[in-house]
């Protein structure tokens, strides 16, 4: 896939040098495509000593995530108000989002053999299809030069992580793997999380024109379920015994052949629920396997630009069984889908345009056909660039929504949305960028529970609509900031007037750092505003989350081949709820130590 293949290319230090793979088929820099994008390196993780995706992904403008009390818990994303099953996740551009129920659980994506991260927001169904409704992000490992490197940290509350990874890049080759091994207790009884996952990534390109790839990731991890509702549903109770496990593994082989490029990929995961005290289901098995190819072929740049055109088929298939028998085997959807796009770019005196034209019509068996198009443009003039786009994304039902007892609808159709965008982004130095957007949504036929019918249909309409910030600057030779600021005027049910849960209007974040000689030293501080939520026991009303602000610092000191460092996470001990009734974790200390050669 294009998105694998692209990373060829080296990053380069100037922010507005640095190459992007995810929001169009051929590979751009940040000042030159028309998307709005944010781009996190390895070095950004590394100076957060973040462990999670997710924990890097709260300083992104327009994200917001929900997790449902300490690490290893669910956790949801939600980009630009839209539901946490409206964002497309990739890994090195291969979907990975649940095909049970659409969305994806950053609780347990660990950031071990990451090299960058890039968020890309807008409707991009136009070119992945399905879920890539209100943005997409895509986790990249392949390697952008040889080393090993090796960490482990130590904290309170039994933490313990163990870090492995080594890259080699020379001449034909590119080859990366990455162990981590992760172990946690909590804050509460019942409250411990295990697991374990490990990447592989290895390219051999004997030409300009041919190269094969393969790539891998499996995880696998255990953990408890500290608290459940009583059996009248009025309160939560502890549960010393309910337990979730599972693991997860994905192959993929990327082609390239002259122009044309094939991925085959196979994903393939298992969830089991485990509780002998509950009166009802004490246990669940979940089998789930996605099959896809992607093919891509590009024409030679011509007058009226860069032609690509491709097509690709996925089959996903679920089963899920309880102890008190299944609920559904063997369910299938199947996608064929075609799609095109133009890359045209052309220089008009001292300025410069970038345009995008995309267009996608994806058939299922489920539901029949969807046509998704995407425009967008550039003006770039100086260090500055005006960009603006259209597009429109959908959703198909999942095989969870379609099929499972009593709720499940056969004949739902697609989740739709359009949205428009515009926005200007202005480098500032070398190692400098300004980013302001203005976003537009609606949705429509949103899958929701007919309280009529008792079963799900295509009911519900939602808008959204906000403003984006982000800013990265190196202020003095010593001291540099990362700035993130969301308003989200508008994310309301259009049939009821009424805020949607979990989305607070404003949301920011600041990371200052400080560096001499061989320290470094950080504080990243995160602010959510209040947001409607809904109570986890009956009545199940709604309810106001207050806000909270957190504040994370860490020291590191740079030696040739070693970095010992400490971190301090939640170090005004803040208390508070992501999700209304899971209080979120207290202060935490952290040692650790880095090689690195």
């Amino acid at each position: 896939m294009i998105a694998i293949a692209a990373l060829v290319f080296s990053f380069q230090l100037q922010v507005n040098q640095q190459i992007v793979v995810t929001a169009s088929s051929l590979p751009e820099t940040i000042e030159s495509t028309p998307a709005s994008v944010t781009v996190i390196t390895r070095k950004d993780i590394e100076q957060r000593a973040a462990r999670d995706v997710a924990d890097v992904l709260r300083e992104v403008p327009g994200l917001t995530l929900a997790r449902t009390g300490s690490p290893g818990k669910a956790t949801s994303l939600f980009t630009r108000g839209a539901a946490s099953t409206q964002t497309l996740v990739l890994w090195n551009g291969i979907e990975i989002n649940d095909p049970y129920f659409s969305g994806f659980d950053w609780g347990r994506f660990s950031t071990a053999g990451v090299e960058q991260i890039e968020v890309v927001r807008g409707p991009y169904s136009a070119l992945y299809g399905s879920e890539a409704m209100s943005g997409v992000v895509n986790v990249l490992t392949a390697p952008a030069r040889s080393g090993l490197r090796a960490e482990v940290q130590s904290g309170a509350r039994g933490l313990r992580n163990a870090l492995l990874d080594a890259t080699y890049v020379a001449g034909e080759a590119q080859i990366s793997a990455a162990v981590e091994h992760r172990q946690d207790d909590g804050f509460n009884p019942n409250d411990d999380f295990r697991q374990n996952s490990g990447n592989l990534f290895a390219k051999w390109s004997p030409s300009k024109s041919f190269s094969i790839g393969l790539a891998g990731r499996h995880t696998s991890f255990n953990l408890g379920i500290p608290f459940n509702t009583s059996a009248d549903a009025t309160r939560l109770v502890p549960s010393l015994h309910r337990r979730q496990s599972g693991n997860e593994s994905l192959i993929a082989v990327p082609v390239i052949f002259g122009g044309s490029e094939l991925t085959l990929s196979q994903n393939k995961r298992r969830d089991d629920f485990t509780d002998p005290d509950d009166p009802f289901t004490t246990s669940t098995r979940t089998d789930s396997t996605s099959r896809r190819a992607r093919w891509t072929t590009r024409s030679a740049a011509t007058a009226a630009g860069t032609f690509i055109v491709g097509a690709e088929y996925e089959r996903q298939t679920v089963s899920d069984v309880t102890n008190l028998g299944p609920n559904f085997l063997d369910r299938k959807r199947t996608d064929r889908a075609f799609f095109a796009e133009d890359r045209y770019g052309r220089d008009l005196g001292a300025s410069r345009i970038e345009l995008s034209l995309g267009i996608r019509n994806d058939r299922y068996t489920t539901f029949g056909s969807q046509t998704s198009p995407r425009v967008a443009a550039a003006w770039i003039i100086g260090s500055g660039k005006f960009r603006a786009a259209y597009g429109q994304g959908f959703r198909a039902p999942s095989l969870g929504e379609l099929y499972y007892p009593f709720f499940g609808n056969a004949n739902l159709k697609a989740e739709r949305n359009r949205s428009f965008e515009f926005g200007y982004d202005v480098a500032i130095g070398k190692l400098g960028l300004l980013s302001v957007t203005y976003f537009n949504s609606h949705y429509r036929d949103l899958i929701t529970f007919d309280p009529t019918t008792f079963v799900s249909e295509n009911l519900g309409r939602v808008r959204t609509d906000g403003i984006e910030l982000g800013l990265q600057r190196e202020l003095t030779a010593s001291v540099y900031t990362a700035l993130s600021y969301t308003f989200l005027h508008r994310a309301e049910d259009e049939d009821t007037g009424l805020r949607l849960e979990r989305r607070p209007k404003h949301t920011g974040s600041l990371f200052l750092g400080w560096r001499r000689g061989n320290v470094d030293a950080n504080v990243a501080l995160l602010r959510a505003g209040a947001r409607i939520d809904s109570e986890a026991v009956f009545p199940f009303g709604r309810v106001t989350n207050k806000g909270y602000t957190t504040v994370d610092v860490s020291v590191q000191a740079r030696f040739s081949g070693f970095t010992p460092f400490v971190k301090i996470e939640n170090l005004g001990n803040e208390r508070y709820q992501e999700v209304f009734g899971f209080a979120s974790p207290r202060r935490r200390a952290i040692a650790g130590l880095r090689f690195a050669m």
